[in-house]
């Protein structure tokens, strides 16, 4: 296996057990809530912002790390600590012990996707780069994949400690592994400290109407995926006659199977596309969201299991498009060493405005219209959080505006 196939399926994989570990929680948001007396806007903060903030707050630095190189160690150390973590969210005795053991997690996961993006672009062209980096952004349905089925299966019959023990395990393998076998021919870059390095490319950004754009629109879709993943597992167990594990097995394979499936074959389309006609690039992502929003609003206001259900298994194959355009089109305007910074301040907002408010939204919202008599609260809050998904929409289109005037690849790199 070349050294570039066997670095990105390692990224992938990790990427996999950093989704694992981060969404794990989703699946046993109800047991905890029970056993730890949680409001659904406790449930919401545990799962969204609290992780949010803290994944914000050690981005900046970890991107400054990668920029300057050190990128293997540098992802290896992340993943043990996010997965111990992970662990030691097992031993919780009241909501201050998972809130603390989540800050862990988040400080160890905001060293998985800046450092990697960066890794990514040092060793693909830019007419591979949307494609690997889909493959990599198809670790995210993997690791949904893994917990759903642990925290479903193992989750049900053992319970939702030994579910977490579980899920940290293999971070810690695979953290061992890419120290070992991670890219060695790393760039490094000699640049500023981190506060010059973010505001020189926070500049950039802001002064590129097509980056200003491709950023706002990740934040909104941010929003729906988050407020999704936090919430859906427990929107059907609620809704639908389905056990714990029935539903973890249907969101793993949903999620994981074709999800994965519908993010690395939209990468390839848009690499496919793109040598043609470059706005498709980021007009896939355009065409997935107008697609997905007719189905996951049938899937929410469906009573009929069946019907509801498939419509979300389509929906689900579109989820994760945006992703790989998204980031092949960032770096692409940027030059090399401020691309880690890039990533941490798309990423900033993403999870600050997606994490940060999807999850947290959709548990208030659920608790408001409970409180006002509406028959299915949780329900209503989804579908109000999927208009988001509209505001993103408008946002990728303006960025397919700024490719057909001005081109794909920017000329003041």
């Amino acid at each position: 296996m070349k050294s570039e196939s066997r670095t990105l399926m390692l990224l992938a994989s990790l990427m996999a057990v950093a989704q694992l570990d981060r969404q794990i929680l989703s699946l046993q948001l109800d047991v905890i809530g029970q056993e730890f007396a949680l409001s659904d806007t406790q449930l919401g903060l545990l799962s969204g912002l609290v992780f949010a903030v803290v994944f914000v707050i050690f981005g900046f630095p970890v991107a400054r790390i990668a920029a300057g190189g050190n990128k293997r160690k540098l992802i290896s150390i992340a993943a043990a600590v996010w997965s111990v973590m992970t662990i030691a969210t097992a031993g919780a005795q009241s909501f201050t012990h998972l809130i603390l053991a989540r800050i862990g997690v988040a400080a160890g996961e905001s060293g998985s996707v800046a450092p990697a993006h960066s890794v990514i672009s040092d060793h693909y062209p830019e007419d591979k780069r949307t494609s690997a980096m889909a493959t990599f952004a198809a670790g995210v349905n993997l690791g949904v994949l893994f917990p759903f089925l642990i925290g479903g299966v193992v989750g049900q019959f053992f319970g939702w400690r030994i579910a977490f023990i579980c899920a940290g395990l293999p971070g810690i393998i695979l953290a061992v592994v890419f120290w070992r076998y991670g890219p060695r021919d790393e760039t490094r870059h000699e640049t500023a400290w981190t506060g010059a390095l973010a505001a020189e490319t926070f500049a950039a950004i802001w002064a590129h109407h097509g980056l200003w754009n491709a950023m706002w629109g990740l934040a909104a879709t941010g929003v729906v995926a988050f407020g999704a993943l936090a919430w859906t597992p427990t929107f059907i167990l609620r809704f639908h006659d389905l056990s714990q594990a029935q539903v973890g097995i249907f969101l793993a394979l949903t999620i994981g199977v074709f999800g994965g499936c519908g993010t690395i074959f939209s990468g390839r389309l848009a690499d496919h596309w793109g040598r043609t006609a470059p706005v498709w690039r980021i007009g896939v992502v355009l065409v997935a969201i107008l697609i997905a929003k007719p189905l996951v609003a049938f899937f929410l206001i469906s009573t009929t299991t069946v019907f509801a259900l498939t419509a979300f298994v389509f929906s689900a194959a579109l989820a994760g498009v945006f992703w790989g355009p998204t980031f092949a089109y960032a770096h692409a305007q940027l030059p090399a060493y401020q691309r880690p910074m890039a990533t941490a301040i798309f990423l900033c907002l993403f999870n600050l405005v997606g994490l940060g408010l999807g999850p947290a939204a959709v548990g208030a919202a659920s608790d408001w219209f409970a409180s006002i008599g509406v028959a299915r609260p949780l329900s209503l809050a989804l579908v109000l959080m999927h208009v988001c998904g509209l505001w993103g929409a408008w946002h990728y289109w303006q960025v397919m505006r700024v490719i057909r005037s001005d081109g794909y690849v920017s000329t003041c790199k």
